[in-house]
């Protein structure tokens, strides 16, 4: 993965709340246990398939264990991005040694911060580690916020969420 799997930021309008909201699509999160994801019927200003094709934007189902798995690291993850942070150092060189040393053997992305649907570089790291078979913490780190998450994995770009589209 590079970055071409990117943080996703539509602007106009965004408060930074928002900004990790569209990571994950326009969905609500999904209740534990659900069995099937959930979905909203398009806005008037949508077009008709706009469910269909934002599906490779909806994270998959996680087992109960790799969900607690992944909240464990997750705080982990928080904490050690929270000092980078502070620091000002929130680039890819130096949150993949940091995410590296929590993620133990798990396959781990680390990449250029890119926004919206022009994919524009800005300042800052996202990332995305696998955990267990079905979970993953994924998240972004500007000099202003971290952003962690616990998801299932995209079904096109792993950990990572995929870009925005049209």
């Amino acid at each position: 993965m590079t970055a071409a799997a990117a943080l996703a930021l539509t602007g106009c309008g965004k408060s930074a709340d928002d900004l990790f909201s569209n990571l994950n699509g326009h969905n609500p999160p999904r209740a534990h246990g659900s069995s099937s994801p959930t979905t909203q019927a398009p806005s008037r200003d949508a077009p008709p398939n706009h469910p269909d094709n934002n599906r490779v934007r909806q994270p998959g189902e996680m087992t109960p264990e790799d969900e607690s798995t992944a909240r464990q690291k997750a705080t982990a993850v928080e904490h050690a991005l929270t000092g980078l942070r502070m620091r000002g150092t929130i680039n890819p060189a130096d949150v993949r040694p940091v995410l590296t040393r929590i993620a133990g053997p798990s396959h781990l992305t680390v990449g250029d911060l890119l926004i919206g649907t022009a994919l524009t570089k800005t300042e800052g790291s996202d990332y995305g580690i696998w955990i267990g078979d079905t979970a993953c913490v994924t998240g972004a780190v500007t000099k202003d916020r971290v952003w962690v998450e616990v998801n299932g994995h995209y079904p096109e770009t792993g950990c990572v969420a995929p870009p925005a589209s049209h």
